[in-house]
């Protein structure tokens, strides 16, 4: 449906029919799908909303946002008349995703009408491939990488995290230098989640290469190492 199309569907609407206007009315089967395990290699998941039009007047779908790239909603912009059922396919891509998910999206409907759904499951990535992405291992939480390299001109970087037991981990301390800071995303890393450790540097004086340790301590009583490597502006 154009957009032009789509205006006048609107504008007929709101035309006076002698009742007066009402908030719609919409009624889903269900909100919530759970995916369970979905295999990586396996592509992309789909699934399909179903609403019933329970109100007096026909509604359309005016716009559908997911909470992220990677779930693509499909829908129809003709008009749902009363009583009828319309449908939204919500597909998944799981590509790079491993672990657990929850995906919201949101329906804007006509009539003053906004329905929030979700998907959510947990991807399971091939053993290898996850020693692949994840190769430091400081107990059950597994990282990108275990050296850093803070640049002066971009003062950032982010190290991937994966909690790869059964039980919730957090980073109980950490030893580093003064001029780097680390941000952890989550602070509460959930079994089968990813998370982010981004490490920040405020440049000091000095010239050359430096190079210097960062101690991280998780819950488990277990510490890993992290090489920070500081190269100041030439």
């Amino acid at each position: 449906m154009t957009m032009k199309t789509r205006i006048l569907y609107l504008l007929l609407f709101m035309i006076p029919s002698g009742v007066t206007a009402q908030r719609a009315r919409i009624a889903f089967d269900e909100k919530h799908h759970q995916l369970g395990q979905i295999e990586e290699g396996n592509g992309i998941v789909s699934r399909t909303f179903t609403f019933t039009n329970k109100g007096n007047a026909p509604v359309i779908i005016l716009d559908v946002e997911s909470s992220c790239g990677c779930t693509v909603p499909e829908w129809s912009d003709h008009p749902v008349l009363p009583g009828k059922p319309g449908t939204i396919t919500v597909n998944f891509n799981p590509a790079n995703l491993s672990g657990k998910f929850s995906k919201k999206i949101t329906i804007y409907f006509s009539g003053d009408v906004t329905a929030d759904l979700r998907i959510s499951g947990e991807v399971i990535a091939d053993p290898g491939d996850m020693e692949r992405r994840y190769p430091v291992s400081v107990g059950a939480l597994r990282m990108s990488a275990d050296t850093v390299f803070l640049h002066a001109g971009k003062r950032s970087h982010i190290i991937h995290t994966f909690n790869a037991g059964k039980k919730k981990i957090t980073i109980t301390s950490i030893m580093k230098p003064n001029d780097v800071t680390i941000d952890q995303t989550p602070v509460l890393l959930l079994p089968g989640f990813r998370g982010d450790l981004v490490f920040f540097y405020s440049p000091t004086t000095g010239t050359g290469r430096e190079t210097d340790r960062v101690l991280i301590t998780t819950s488990e009583g277990v510490t890993g190492i992290v090489t920070v490597n500081r190269i100041p502006r030439r």
